[in-house]
């Protein structure tokens, strides 16, 4: 493969994270985080703090009462929560228009990876939020692959478009010279995502490598199911169709996974909305 600096100072301007949500990140690092500092800083961005109260209010985060304002947000979702749910509106927004990918299926896809990685985190006790995070981003470097190479990206997703996580990245590689995977971590980097987000974005399609951390099978399957909901698949198909070694891996049967799946196809239609 080439050099990844090579990739990246093909972009004459790269995306950033806009400022709200790098001061929000630095925020909720810090245990002796000020409440009300945090829902001003939020509220600093208009657009940012509307999609906030948008997702706050969906069947994505299970609220019973209404989420009226950022203060409200912060009671009731919580810090971790909230963290994850302004990173969403801010990465979501980040990029307006990709030539030959439709960003609403784009994000629909990552958004609802990010629920299922979310709730798959939660039955197996792994960090939610973080898995949430990693979900919404695991494929984030194909976003740049079609910026900056749009034609052979494209001719990437003709020959993909059915295919495993693992099937894509290796013919990335053979038709760009580059991984969605390595791009994706460089960019979290670059954006100060914290070290176990890298390793997730690294992994997540070979996630019973000795080398993948412990939430790479986790993100490999949502991705996976999610792939199968947006396509409209049937649960039973979807089921199906996943890697067995990773499902056993993670000690989830078939007969686990077929009603949770038809659970997580509410979550698209949220996710749909949202975008």
């Amino acid at each position: 493969m080439q050099p990844i600096e090579d990739f990246f100072n093909s972009i004459v301007n790269l995306p950033s994270l806009p400022k709200v949500v790098q001061e929000v990140m630095q925020m909720l690092n810090d245990d002796s985080v000020d409440i009300n500092l945090l829902a001003s800083t939020i509220e600093q961005d208009p657009v940012i703090a509307a999609k906030v109260l948008k997702m706050a209010n969906s069947s994505f985060y299970g609220v019973t009462r209404g989420v009226k304002n950022i203060d409200d947000a912060v009671a009731i979702l919580g810090l971790a929560k909230l963290r994850s749910l302004v990173i969403a509106c801010g990465v979501t927004g980040v990029i307006r228009h990709v030539p030959g990918l439709d960003l609403k299926r784009f994000w629909s896809h990552s958004l609802l990876s990010a629920g299922i990685s979310r709730e798959l985190a939660k039955e197996l006790r792994l960090d939610a939020e973080v898995a949430y995070i990693a979900g919404l981003l695991h494929n984030i470097g194909d976003l740049l692959l079609h910026l900056v190479f749009p034609v052979m990206a494209s001719e990437v997703d003709a020959i993909c478009a059915d295919a495993s996580a693992e099937k894509r990245r290796l013919v990335e590689r053979d038709v760009i010279g580059y991984d969605h995977c390595q791009i994706g971590e460089e960019l979290a980097l670059r954006w100060s995502f914290p070290s176990e987000i890298l390793r997730v974005l690294a992994s997540y399609t070979s996630p019973l490598d000795k080398g993948a951390c412990g939430l790479a099978p986790v993100i490999y399957l949502a991705a996976h199911i999610a792939q199968g909901l947006v396509r409209g698949d049937q649960a039973d198909a979807i089921v199906l169709s996943l890697n067995a070694e990773v499902s056993d891996h993670l000690k989830l049967s078939q007969d686990d996974l077929l009603p949770s799946i038809e659970c997580y196809r509410g979550l698209l239609q949220e996710a749909i909305a949202i975008i």
